[in-house]
């Protein structure tokens, strides 16, 4: 499992990291990706979907008091 940190990032550069991120994976690989840009939640697994690069497996609220998720994604 490969994990990158893109808070303070905004779309589309949270998609752009999350690509470039998923493309150093084999199939079947998972990706986590902390993030804390709200519209990137959908953005980067509609983006991902639409590229036919990865698939949602699930989004996590970090319980820390700030606006962070964590989203994982299962590499086609």
């Amino acid at each position: 499992m490969k994990k990158i940190d893109i808070r303070g990032k905004i779309c589309p550069m949270t998609f752009v990291y999350t690509k470039l991120a998923l493309e150093e994976l084999g199939e079947g690989e998972i990706l986590e990706v902390l993030l804390d840009f709200p519209a990137a939640l959908e953005n980067i697994p509609k983006n991902c979907k639409r590229q036919n690069l990865a698939n949602l497996v699930d989004i996590k609220e970090k319980k820390n008091g700030k606006d962070e998720w964590i989203l994982k994604l299962k590499k086609l």
